[in-house]
């Protein structure tokens, strides 16, 4: 029987990755005190390189290592003109809108740092033709090694599930990730800020949308493994995994919409989220920001798409 209409009103009981990486108890209002509150108040500094060589000891000018101050623990190997960003000056673009930070810790060691934020205004927004209830936040990263700027993603949070559906809004012009320009000028701080808001309302009304085509596009059987072969390539235990897949699609009271394309990219999501064995609260966020489960559920909504 095709459920087509799911109506949730409340988050599940289910924990997010993040809330275990750095829960904050105590509501900061400003970049700075979420940081001291999920451990990313410390400083780093930049120490010059060494080698042994023919000669001796050997300084490595083009170079220079980003050392956390307090542990004298290197955390990457940067340009020796690479501006030094402390994780607590990193995300405050934001204090210019007095946003509500629920979340804020370190990633692979203190290499890459977070933070989680409720974005004022219209953040709770109603799917599938106002069905299905998500909270949307903005995830906010930076790195010390290199491998991230000041980046800031969406994440739509599923109150039925507490999946993290990081869709894109498949439209030109409306991204789910941008990066942002350090500056000193409050100037620019609050434009930036503008910015991510505006962009953030665009991913809304886009999303809104996206999730209204899903759920109309009714999916058989033979579509649905058409997709999740394409999605779930050859591999060992593949055919089980899309099994599993099938079987949340059609059954599980925390995906819902079976028979339909917002139903099959929600049972994908929901394998990745909690069907999996193993992995880590740290690997399920980044898997779902850009790893294996973003990539899994925005390669089965596009194909969907392609047949709406």
């Amino acid at each position: 029987m095709t459920n087509t209409t799911l109506t949730n009103t409340q988050f599940s009981a289910r924990e997010v990755p993040w809330m275990k990486l750095g829960k904050l108890v105590d509501e900061p209002t400003t970049a700075a005190e979420a940081a001291k509150l999920g451990g990313l108040d410390f400083k780093v500094e930049k120490r010059e390189l060494w080698f042994t060589g023919l000669h001796g000891m050997q300084v490595i000018k083009e170079r220079c290592a980003v050392v956390h101050r307090d542990t004298e623990e290197w955390l990457g190997i940067m340009s020796d003109e690479y501006p030094l960003l402390q994780y607590s000056e990193a995300f405050d673009f934001m204090d210019t809108i007095s946003p509500t930070f629920v979340a804020a810790g370190a990633l692979h060691g203190g290499r890459q740092g977070f933070m989680v934020v409720r974005a004022p205004g219209k953040w709770e927004f109603k799917l599938a033709h106002g069905t299905d209830l998500h909270h949307l936040y903005l995830v906010l990263r930076t790195s010390h090694d290199g491998s991230r700027a000041v980046e800031v993603s969406i994440q739509p949070l599923r109150g039925l599930c507490m999946n993290q559906l990081t869709l894109r809004s498949f439209v030109a012009g409306v991204p789910h990730r941008w990066s942002i320009p350090h500056t000193s000028t409050m100037t620019t701080k609050l434009a930036e800020a503008k910015k991510s808001i505006h962009k953030f309302n665009e991913y809304g009304a886009a999303l809104t949308k996206l999730s209204d085509k899903l759920v109309d596009l009714k999916v058989g059987q033979p579509l649905a493994q058409q997709v999740l072969t394409r999605v779930i390539p050859d591999r060992p235990r593949a055919q089980e995994v899309r099994e599993e897949i099938l079987k949340l699609w059609t059954g599980a009271p925390t995906v819902g919409y079976a028979g339909t394309g917002w139903g099959l990219v929600n049972a994908i999501s929901e394998y990745f989220e909690w069907g999996r064995t193993g992995g880590t609260p740290q690997s399920r966020f980044v898997g779902a920001l850009q790893g294996q489960t973003h990539q899994a559920i925005n390669r089965a909504a596009g194909l969907l798409l392609s047949r709406a």
